[in-house]
């Protein structure tokens, strides 16, 4: 709870269904995880608004999302074709002020599972039923920014590197909105 930044509440609000021109445009619903985040500090921090990884374990209903770099995450069996590091959304979060991120989650994914023969293979699995949220977020007392000629490994170390992550687990509680 470094500077004062501590995650307070998360809250799991039910998905809202997408148009017939949504999904024709192949856009999936999505679930809201609202987590409140307070400061408690004298300064004003900038906290990562934007999920960068997810996963769910079906059989103990954790879900985890990354507002961090997960980089360091790797799932065996995967090999990165293209690693483009782009800039997070960000908050700012005032002294003494509690910001709600809101969090949109796939209400299902998709996890490789042993195939026969060549290629992949998948299954779809609900994202339903979830027990606990753990949370990684990233902040700092400044917000990260593009440097203008910087290289991908640059861009890719320096977010790595840029300020502080927070973790919790906690028990969400339904939202209606």
């Amino acid at each position: 709870m470094s500077n004062g930044l501590r995650l307070a509440n998360v809250a799991v609000r039910p998905p809202t269904p997408v148009t017939e021109e949504e999904a024709a445009h192949h856009v999936q619903e999505r679930q809201h995880v609202d987590i409140a985040v307070e400061n408690s500090g004298a300064n004003p921090l900038h906290a990562w608004s934007g999920m960068r990884a997810f996963a769910f374990d079906s059989s103990t209903g954790e879900l985890e999302i990354y507002l961090a770099d997960p980089s360091a995450i790797v799932p065996p069996g995967i090999e990165f074709v293209s690693d483009y590091p782009r800039v997070p959304p960000q908050v700012v979060i005032a002294a003494g002020a509690t910001v709600t991120i809101d969090v949109p989650v796939p209400t299902v994914m998709r996890r490789r599972v042993p195939s026969q023969g060549l290629g992949m293979s998948f299954v779809e699995e609900p994202i339903e039923n979830i027990q606990q949220i753990r949370i990684h977020l990233q902040y700092a007392d400044v917000p990260f920014q593009a440097i203008v000629g910087e290289s991908l490994e640059e861009r890719r170390s320096r977010l790595q590197s840029h300020g502080q992550v927070v973790e919790a687990v906690l028990t969400p509680t339904s939202s209606k909105e």
